[in-house]
């Protein structure tokens, strides 16, 4: 092949190669612009749809804040479009989840605003414990505009309270004890919604100082088996006339035979809140002490200590019993039971100590 004619091929060559080069390249530009655009028009769709979320949903309010011990708050309404608020109160369980309906609420607080809105909520039904204190915005009747989340406080109350000293009865037959918490004391407890642990202690020494038997059990199974009758009147913790094994007077001092008082006595055996111990023959020593659940709320002071004197025999039909100091039968109505706040002898009740809140966060 001469020299002109390779020349020539070669330039062809060349001439082929940069036309490729210069196709593949605007094809690749002509590939990266439609993604770009397409990726543009997804930004400005998916912003779009954004502004129209946030357009159908309201502003939550801001600025949430309350006063645990008076019921007083503040917070900031951040959308005119908002037709009304609630501020409500939910009890916490021991994982931190709101149980069931609200306990306490306020009145129908009034939107159409923006700014400051202020009002006092009624904690007269705020017992011990945790809650949750829920701001909740909600959109007018009749349009699609969506709520926003409720704005949440965690609060705990009974914070650097004492629990109530507990009461009790302490039968023995033989070998064995039953130690029976006093239903006012029950009732107390219940009231504030805080059932605590309580610890039975055996000592052998009048100065309870040698300890012979600890024992802790958990007072709060026993609201399973509560019952009120009529509803919410009279406080009824177990009891039976035919299941023993032992059977207990009490006695109504208020009545004068039957009367509008109730029965002067009436037998019956205790169930439920009544706990047995066996122990060696002696003489011991009991006391009850309410122990806290939590870090904010004090156990209660120790009750005062029962003699109670044990033999080697097995139980039987006959026993003896003995009571702490401020031990109280039940009421004797259509049938045993008590109530709430109804002995102000006791010591440290909730309700001379009063409401002692705390914001938690």
């Amino acid at each position: 092949m001469n020299r002109k004619k390779m020349l020539a091929l070669l330039m062809c060559a060349s001439l082929t190669a940069g036309m490729s080069l210069t196709v593949y390249a605007e094809e690749s530009t002509e590939a990266a612009s439609e993604a770009i655009t397409e990726d543009a028009a997804e930004t400005a769709a998916q912003t779009e749809a954004d502004g129209e979320d946030l357009q159908d949903q309201l502003s939550a309010p801001t600025d949430f804040v309350m006063d645990p011990n008076t019921g007083e708050y503040s917070f900031t309404a951040t959308d005119d479009r908002t037709g009304y608020y609630f501020v409500r109160f939910y009890a916490l369980d021991e994982k931190g989840n709101e149980e069931g309906e609200y306990i306490t609420s306020s009145k129908r607080i009034k939107g159409g605003t923006t700014g400051t809105i202020t009002g006092t909520l009624d904690l007269s039904e705020a017992a011990w414990g945790s809650y949750h204190v829920n701001l909740t915005a909600f959109a007018p009747a009749g349009t699609d505009i969506k709520n926003p989340d409720p704005v949440k406080l965690t609060v705990q109350y009974g914070v650097g309270q004492t629990l109530e000293r507990p009461e009790m009865l302490v039968m023995t037959s033989g070998n064995q004890a039953e130690l029976v918490v006093d239903w006012w004391t029950l009732c107390d407890y219940a009231f504030t919604q805080y059932m605590p642990s309580m610890e039975f202690t055996f000592y052998s020494d009048a100065e309870c100082t040698q300890e012979v038997l600890t024992d802790v059990v958990d007072l709060e199974p026993l609201m399973d088996t509560l019952r009120k009758n009529p509803p919410g009147v009279i406080y009824i913790w177990g009891w039976s006339t035919s299941e023993g094994p032992h059977f207990y007077t009490a006695v109504n001092p208020e009545a004068d035979g039957d009367s509008a008082f109730g029965a002067s006595e009436k037998t019956f055996a205790f169930k439920n809140d009544i706990y047995t111990y066996e122990l060696e023959a002696g003489t011991y020593y009991v006391t009850a002490q309410a122990l806290t659940k939590d870090e904010f709320t004090l156990d209660s002071k120790v009750s005062t200590p029962v003699e109670i004197t044990l033999t080697d025999e097995e139980p039987a039909e006959e026993f003896e019993y003995v009571t702490t100091e401020l031990w109280q039968d039940p009421q004797l109505k259509d049938m045993p039971g008590a109530n709430p706040g109804q002995q102000p002898d006791r010591i440290d009740t909730s309700a001379e100590q009063g409401i002692s809140g705390k914001l938690i966060d």
